[in-house]
């Protein structure tokens, strides 16, 4: 039988009963499966699993108060609370939960803490990823600039390669650069990229 131990840090709020829920939820889809929540600093062994912070109601945040920090640490905040999601996030490894979320799998959570990996609720990591607009322009080589002209007109590598007269694996090095000089990972990253800068013009 498996057995996950939560301690809650914060004093008993609508979030916190909505956290026991879910983990209730949990337990009986799942036999076999238990879990506690102690509330309170307790020195328990072995340690808990998960440790739960409500930030909610605050208006700022020290972060050296933290009792834990790590992935360990599911902080509990509002979409409205930017400042404070930004700090926790850039300042800490702690794993954050916006409670007003609909969408999101308290498995996840579990998962995540087991493997000592951090949590972002899906509001969070669209948060955090955005990117500010920035006034740095983007400079592409001759090449690069011919390559990307032929992406956004549908082309495959190897028509590209075709139409400059160049190897499929030097198209695929200009692609990469542009990739890389864009701030995207993949095909579909690029397209997007694509499609915002297509909208913006």
């Amino acid at each position: 039988m498996a057995r996950y131990n939560i301690c809650s840090l914060s004093r008993p709020t609508i979030w916190l009963d909505a956290i026991n829920h879910g983990f209730e939820q949990l337990a009986r889809m799942n036999p076999g499966w238990t879990w506690s929540m102690e509330t309170g600093m307790v020195e328990s062994e072995p340690a808990p699993h998960l440790y739960i912070l409500d930030l909610t109601a605050q208006q700022s945040v020290y972060l050296e108060s933290f009792p834990v920090s790590g992935p360990r640490m599911l902080i509990l905040v509002h979409a409205s609370q930017r400042r404070i999601i930004k700090q926790v996030y850039e300042q800490t490894r702690c794993s954050i939960l916006c409670v007003d979320e609909h969408v999101f799998h308290f498995r996840d959570i579990i998962e995540s803490s087991m493997r000592h990996k951090r949590f972002l609720s899906p509001f969070i990591r669209e948060v955090t990823t955005e990117v500010a607009p920035s006034e740095e322009i983007i400079l592409l080589t001759e090449a690069e600039s011919k390559v990307l002209g032929f992406i956004r007109e549908g082309k495959s590598g190897v028509e590209i390669s075709q139409a400059l007269f160049r190897s499929q694996k030097t198209v695929s090095s200009h692609k990469r650069n542009i990739m890389r000089k864009f701030g995207v990972r993949d095909d579909l990253g690029l397209k997007r990229k694509l499609l915002a800068m297509s909208e913006s013009e």
